[in-house]
């Protein structure tokens, strides 16, 4: 009996061991379950968080979109960004202020031709002339090497300084009295009168509108006047007037101001530009011809307009077709009483009509190619060119 007894209380002290340890491993579950609950509500949490957050990015970058969309279709050219051969055609034609510095290398040569008839004798009834006719020829070449620095500020203003050297090689052909051709040559090079210019975009260009600049640049009498430069003696008369040497600049200081205007119709872009120049007067020991005759002179004002249109062949080839003309008043120098008076026939008119090829070598390194032929006989016969534009 007792062992029974003893048995029953064994038993029960198990089982109430077992039940204790499955009620601790019940327990242990819950809490684990519950952790897991709480994870899980947590990333639920956090996947809502991540969903609020993209919502608001995407918030956040629809204004952006909208005045970019806004921005296109008032056009703006902002999206895509110009090409290379459009960038080129900007900076020969226009101005471009999206680089911080840029330096400009170029060569150019233009030839003149001038031939002049001299009329010896009297003319009859307005038809008939007795008399000696002759042939005088001048033939002019001109090379211009120079350097141009510019400086962009922002992208409204620009500053720009050029440096040019000139060489000049010059035939006179006359005839004298006994009909005999005397030829005469003189070559000469020298530095040219160097200027500096700033840039102020006006307007950037839309749907309405084109991008607009406006420019102001004074130009230095850095080069060799053609003031006081005494005649090479010649036996024949009618070559006396061949200088000993060659002027390389104008002797006077300059102001000039213009506008250049761009607008970008797909697939061309249309450009136009004018000028105004204004000389200051200068007062010279001698303007004659090495005779110790002292003055003033002032040249006469200058005004000038151009057209163009260029195409972007490709991503790194343009070509442009350009007109321009340029019209100066009559210069004027003092007389014998010191009076300022006009020179005849010292007014001009010249006109061009040119080509030009731009072709972007690598991201920073461009070549344009121009030529262009003389309209009026103020104008250069031809004038061929190379610019080589390095952006840094």
């Amino acid at each position: 009996m007792k062992k029974t007894t003893l048995t029953l209380a064994l038993l029960g002290c198990c089982s109430t061991a077992v039940l204790a340890q499955e009620a601790s491993l019940g327990s242990e579950e819950a809490l684990l379950q519950q952790q897991l609950d709480n994870l899980r509500q947590q990333l639920i949490q956090q996947n809502q968080q991540l969903h609020q957050l993209q919502n608001q990015l995407v918030t956040s970058q629809a204004p952006v979109q909208t005045i970019d969309s806004s921005t296109r279709a008032s056009g703006e050219r902002h999206d895509p960004a110009p090409s290379r051969s459009t960038e080129d055609l900007l900076l020969e034609q226009h101005n471009v202020f999206d680089r911080k510095f840029s330096l400009d290398f170029g060569v150019s040569y233009a030839y003149y031709d001038r031939k002049q008839l001299l009329l010896r004798g009297l003319v009859v009834y307005d038809a008939i002339f007795l008399g000696k006719i002759d042939t005088d020829r001048i033939r002019s070449h001109q090379w211009t090497a120079d350097i141009t620095g510019r400086y962009t500020f922002n992208d409204r203003w620009q500053a720009e300084l050029k440096i040019p050297y000139i060489y000049r090689y010059m035939d006179f052909n006359a005839a004298d009295d006994k009909n005999l051709t005397t030829v005469a040559s003189i070559k000469d090079g020298d530095i040219g009168d160097i200027s500096a210019a700033v840039y102020y975009r006006l307007l950037t260009e839309t749907n309405s509108r084109p991008d607009l600049v406006w420019n102001l640049r004074a130009t230095a009498p850095t080069g060799r006047d053609p003031f006081g430069i005494p005649n090479t003696p010649n036996a024949n008369t009618n070559l006396n007037d061949v200088p000993s040497k060659l002027a390389t600049g104008t002797g006077l200081w300059g102001l000039s101001t213009g506008f250049s205007a761009v607008k970008t119709v797909d697939p061309a872009i249309l450009f136009a530009s004018f000028d105004y120049s204004h000389y200051l007067k200068g007062s010279f020991d001698d303007i004659s011809a090495g005779k110790q005759q002292p003055g003033d002179v002032q040249l006469g004002d200058s005004f000038g307009y151009g057209l163009g249109i260029a195409f972007a062949l490709s991503e790194r080839l343009s070509l442009s077709l350009n007109f321009n003309q340029s019209f100066s008043l009559e210069a004027k120098q003092t007389d014998g009483n010191n009076n300022l008076i006009k020179v005849p026939g010292s007014n001009g008119n010249s006109a061009t009509m040119g080509m030009g090829v731009t072709w972007a070598i690598d991201d920073n390194l461009s070549m344009v190619v121009n030529w262009a032929a003389g309209l009026t006989q103020d104008a250069p016969d031809y004038v061929v060119g190379i610019r080589l534009p390095y952006r840094f």
